[in-house]
């Protein structure tokens, strides 16, 4: 019998480039290595936080001027042999059941991300840090020898540093901030706070911002105050399915609702992109009806098929149907609540509104606070006009971030990098005899930087920053001048308006 030895071509890494990532999913090949790292060694390596009083950090790092990527972990970190078969395309781990399950996701990512990359390791108990580094052309060429770097090192230490340069492009601020916001997400359930309030890890962006996730699950809640919300657990050939379902209160939106996949505690998809079983939620993408701005949950998937990449579950045979079938026969007690208007929190709890005014005070009687209400000067028009009209005089030469059409009003926002700190909050830009408003905010503000750290927050700071300057423009265009208390009337006209997110 003939037979043809099957080969794959080195150049082939050259393709990793064209793989569906995303770059979030792309940098969560790296952290799921080093949480299975921890895992895999897990009472050794809290023995030695025990002593150092440390925990599990992932510290990812970019640098847009000279486009490299840096992820760096206190996990077990590799010995030789570790490194040789992490370098293997295709080689699995011993432990499969975990993160780390394809022996591919180290490599993909990091030629899917840039030409260029280092792999710099120490085991923990071991007396040699090693080094190798990986050239895609050089590789994809057929110089496939890595030339390994060992050191002498401390067996206290351990520790993994993929450096990847030469990324194949700079990462856009928006991406930047919704890789940052699926980070947060996609370990949910590594980084919430346990019923000690402690957190198994801490996922970092930089080494001042923490990526963990804290996100406070707000439920519709009955007349005798408990929550609407279930656990439920079945199985489909065997494999365990399991999870919670509930109602979002009235105008939580769209932007919540669904039900965010779990494997083995970390997120394949969530919220706003979370799966809407059609059983549930009708077309394949969900309507805008109350159902699909108030059901939502988690389901945990830990024994399903997932695609190598990590963003999806490789459904077999019938197992979609059969889960979402029984989704629906578990959620629909809650379907007839959540679809009719009536069910809603008609008010915050007291507690709640309590609680927050508690808050507002204690920001309101802070000495600092008190001394500039009492002693800022009140300064005069002529004065805030002329501080104010460099910044008037930018946002009339700059390029908006968005583009508003508002019946006969062109809004143009922009939010401003420019700013520094001391300038105002936001600036509004108006001619009475014309329809465009400009609307300048300052994200340099410290309450921006500060208060505004989620989506929904945004939205409402902008909201509100934009009804304030159309508000002003509209009441300049009917009466040739701003009178507080007119602008302050169609302000409130425009927030009642508010709908759901």
């Amino acid at each position: 019998m003939t037979s043809i030895d099957f080969q794959m071509g080195e150049s082939a890494i050259r393709n990793y480039k064209r793989l569906d990532y995303e770059y979030w999913y792309a940098m969560a090949e790296f952290v799921d290595n080093s949480i299975q790292s921890y895992l895999n060694n897990k009472s050794v390596i809290d023995a030695t936080f025990s002593k150092s009083k440390e925990k599990l950090e992932i510290v990812i790092t970019y640098d847009p001027k000279n486009l490299t990527l840096t992820i760096r972990d206190n996990s077990m970190g590799m010995n030789l042999n570790d490194l040789q078969n992490g370098l293997i395309i295709g080689k699995p781990p011993v432990n499969t059941s975990g993160l780390s399950e394809f022996g591919m996701g180290l490599k993909t990512a990091a030629c899917w991300l840039g030409n260029y990359w280092i792999v710099q390791t120490k085991k923990l108990g071991e007396e040699k840090e090693y080094e190798v580094s990986f050239d895609v052309e050089k590789v994809a060429g057929g110089d496939t020898n890595l030339n390994v770097i060992e050191r002498p090192s401390s067996k206290e230490l351990h520790y993994t540093v993929i450096r990847i340069s030469q990324l194949h492009q700079r990462i856009a601020s928006n991406t930047l901030t919704k890789t940052k916001s699926y980070l947060r997400s996609l370990y949910r359930g590594y980084t919430r706070k346990d019923v000690n309030g402690e957190v198994l890890m801490d996922l970092k962006w930089g080494e001042n911002e923490k990526l963990n996730f804290d996100e406070e699950l707000i439920f519709l809640k009955a007349q005798n105050g408990k929550d609407f919300k279930t656990d439920f657990e079945f199985l489909v050939d065997g494999k365990r399915v399991y999870g919670w379902v509930g109602i979002l209160p009235e105008r939580s939106g769209r932007m919540k609702a669904g039900f965010a996949i779990l494997r083995r505690n970390r997120v394949i998809k969530a919220q706003p992109s979370a799966w809407r079983p059609g059983t549930i939620f009708g077309q394949e993408t969900g309507s805008n009806d109350l159902i699909n701005q108030r059901i939502f949950g988690e389901i945990n998937l830990d024994e399903f098929f997932v695609s190598h990449t990590k963003n999806s579950i490789l459904w077999r045979e019938e197992e979609e149907d059969f889960i979402e079938n029984k989704l629906h026969e578990i959620t629909a007690p809650f379907m007839s609540i959540a679809k009719d208007s009536r069910y809603r929190d008609g008010v915050i709890p007291e507690a709640v509104v309590a609680t927050g005014l508690a808050s507002a005070a204690e920001e309101l009687e802070r000495p600092d606070f008190v001394d500039t209400v009492s002693l800022h000067q009140v300064p005069t028009p002529e004065m805030v006009k002329a501080e104010n009209q460099p910044i008037v005089d930018t946002i009339r030469n700059s390029e908006p971030d968005r583009i508003i059409q508002i019946g006969e009003i062109t809004l143009h926002v922009h939010m401003d990098k420019s700013f520094s700190p001391n300038d105002p909050y936001f600036l509004p830009d108006y001619f009475p005899n014309t329809s465009v408003v400009k609307v300048s905010i300052n994200t340099n503000h410290s309450f921006f930087r500060t208060k505004v750290t989620t989506s929904e927050s945004v939205s409402t700071y902008v909201l509100l920053c934009c009804y304030d300057a159309i508000a002003e423009w509209k009441c300049l265009s009917k009466t040739g001048f701003i009178e507080p208390g007119t602008v302050r009337s169609l302000k409130n006209e425009y927030m009642r308006m508010a709908l759901p997110d």
